[in-house]
């Protein structure tokens, strides 16, 4: 009789865990972004710089993830 006490114990952990693990994408979106520190177009075929603002001779990460395995596919698919 002393385990069927515990259920709704661990039902509630269960539920909160649940919760704040449905919760942390939020969080992750909320992080300010810096300023754009470069733009840069170019002509797919020619090669030529169509539009360039700010430093664009350093490597910066991407502000979204996303954008790393779309650029494989985009290459892939031409």
């Amino acid at each position: 009789m002393r385990q069927m006490d515990r259920y709704p114990f661990i039902f509630a952990i269960v539920l909160f865990l649940l919760a704040w693990m449905l919760g942390l994408p939020v969080r992750a979106q909320s992080a300010p972004l810096d300023d754009i520190r470069c733009t840069l177009i170019q002509d797919a075929q020619s090669g030529a710089t169509l539009y360039q603002d700010g430093v664009c001779d350093q490597r910066v990460s991407p502000a979204s993830t996303f954008k790393v395995p779309l650029a494989p596919i985009g290459y892939d698919a031409g």
